[in-house]
């Protein structure tokens, strides 16, 4: 898909009266892409990428969740990163890569406020926009479990968030060691990252995790990754000045809609798991959907929160 036009998308980058046909026309783009790209399951498109792991959908209802989970981790963090690099964003040629961009959310939002660098966002689904976008952002596709596409000391800063889900446990430290080779010395790298369970869970809350966990399980991924990322900087010979945040409880206002806003995007997304979910938790059809509605309920009641992580560190400038 060449274009995720979600109702986000529009209001923040509308289309001017000159494109004339043009929405029809990136539409006509985006469905006669490649078919090979995708598959379908239950109505909603998939990657086709044989060795990620990644199972969430990559079609325009997953951009628009994409783009909530953005600004819910905006308003969590109360910015969009913790580096100290708003000084090199505001210079001339510095070089952003964004990894796992999704629908491109954090990226075309920095890009619009940093102007003066450029942003390269990847990911294993060409779902970004490719026309309405600002000049200084440019979008690829890549897969990270792979050799990045970029040569060594490329980024002035490196950005990757939410990636639990499609980096096996074991890949970690091979993927860390990959962004770290592109990064240029000096610069930073930061990493974001969820716990991905609940400090308290209701009884429905409680089986769909289990069966997520099992799913997680199949895949190599490890759901309590964000409590390493500091372990695997802080490992790495060529970083330093490594700093590592985490946040336990809402301490923000607003702290009710924000949990809702949550609730919403989780349960959103467990729909978009529910043929291999449903099966794992031998729930039927109506009791699945039962569930999801319950854990929602039960996210609200219970204010549930799931830790979150931030770490970021720099690469060390050469010794002359």
């Amino acid at each position: 898909m060449g274009l995720c036009i979600s109702k986000l998308r529009k209001d923040k980058f509308p289309l001017s009266s000159n494109n004339n046909g043009l929405e029809s026309e990136i539409i006509n783009l985006s469905n006669n892409r490649d078919s090979n790209r995708f598959h379908f399951e239950d109505g909603r498109r998939y990657h086709n990428v044989e060795n990620a792991v990644y199972f969430l959908p990559n079609d325009n209802d997953e951009c628009d969740r994409l783009h909530l989970q953005h600004f819910i981790e905006r308003y969590f963090w109360q910015s969009n990163f913790s580096a100290p690099v708003d000084h090199l964003l505001n210079q001339e040629g510095t070089m952003v890569l964004d990894v796992g961009t999704g629908a491109g959310s954090w990226l075309l939002e920095m890009a619009t406020n940093y102007p003066k660098a450029k942003f390269i966002g990847m990911d294993i689904s060409p779902i970004q926009p490719e026309f309405i976008k600002p000049k200084n952002a440019e979008f690829i596709e890549a897969n990270v479990l792979d050799p990045l596409p970029f040569d060594n000391n490329t980024f002035d800063y490196i950005f990757q968030r939410i990636l639990y889900v499609g980096i096996p446990g074991r890949n970690w430290p091979l993927v860390v060691n990959e962004l770290v080779r592109v990064l240029k010395p000096g610069g930073y790298i930061e990493l974001l990252e969820n716990d991905f369970q609940y400090s308290i869970m209701g009884p429905a809350t409680t089986r769909l995790i289990n069966g997520i966990l099992i799913m997680f399980d199949e895949r190599g991924l490890d759901p309590t990754v964000c409590y390493k990322l500091q372990g695997f900087l802080e490992e790495h010979e060529q970083l330093h000045n490594v700093h590592c945040e985490i946040k336990k409880c809402l301490d923000c206002e607003d702290g009710n809609k924000l949990c809702k806003l949550a609730s919403e995007n989780y349960t959103t997304a467990l729909m978009t798991m529910k043929p291999k979910l449903m099966s794992i938790i031998q729930a039927s059809s109506d009791e699945y959907d039962e569930l999801v509605k319950q854990m929602g309920d039960e996210l609200m009641e219970l204010e549930s929160f799931n830790p979150r992580v931030r770490v970021y560190a720099q690469k060390k400038k050469y010794e002359k």
